[in-house]
């Protein structure tokens, strides 16, 4: 049985390196924004949830008009009002594979802090728990960061799954001179990869790789409540 309930931020320490991203979310929401999972007492798993970034192009197919029309000030006091990001979902390895992640969104949905919830995922088709807990699933075209990637990758005859493996990985490196800038470029264009942008090539190639093979996932929900409709929030 997996009991669900609130966390404290050591719940998430302590579990943290068992997630893909480094760090913790800049903006988490200590306001009922922490969920933790046991099971027979253990810590399991552990959800945070993080105010929104403004800017998110995406959220015009989740939620057409509410975020983007309006003045700029009014835009940015809608989403930070109505919106929160679940920014973190971290299962110990030990329970992977239990229903542990999908549980921790599935109680946050039921008892939301605002009406509308997002999240990204970078291996949501390989792990899809944020739609089996309820939440939609949108798939935008590739970054053009990734997509340049991709484009490179094709040009030197690369498959994708040749980066993951780390001693294939440094081969290819030391073999493509344009592998290795490349790499370069696209850890050097986004805010959340540029922090990496110096370390070894092997290293960034298999979050690289990734990327090119699993698309970003953007998920939207919407609680369904009269409050919601009397916003034109649509449900």
């Amino acid at each position: 049985m997996i009991d669900i309930e609130p966390a404290t931020l050591d719940d998430y320490r302590a579990l943290a390196r068992f997630h893909y991203r480094g760090g913790e979310p800049a903006t988490r929401n200590m306001a009922g924004g922490m969920l933790r999972a046991r099971i027979d007492h253990a810590l399991a798993g552990v959800l945070v949830v993080s105010m929104p970034t403004l800017n998110g192009a995406w959220r015009e197919l989740a939620w057409p008009g509410r975020y983007t029309s309006g003045s700029k000030r009014e835009v940015a006091r809608r989403i930070n009002a109505e919106l929160r990001c679940i920014s973190r979902v971290v299962v110990d390895p030990r329970f992977r594979a239990r229903g542990v992640a999908t549980a921790l969104v599935r109680a946050y949905l039921a008892e939301p802090i605002t009406p509308c919830t997002e999240a990204i995922a970078a291996m949501g088709a390989a792990c899809p728990f944020f739609e089996r807990a309820g939440m939609a699933a949108y798939r935008p075209p590739p970054s053009a960061k990734d997509q340049r990637f991709a484009d490179a990758l094709a040009h030197l005859g690369i498959d994708p799954t040749d980066l993951i493996v780390a001693d294939q990985a440094e081969a290819l490196c030391e073999r493509h001179a344009l592998l290795v800038r490349e790499l370069r470029v696209w850890a050097g264009s986004g805010k959340t990869d540029r922090a990496i942008a110096r370390a070894e090539p092997a290293r960034l190639a298999a979050r690289a790789a990734g990327a090119a093979m699993h698309p970003t996932t953007r998920y939207a929900h919407t609680a369904r409540t009269d409050t919601n409709h009397q916003k034109g929030i649509d449900t």
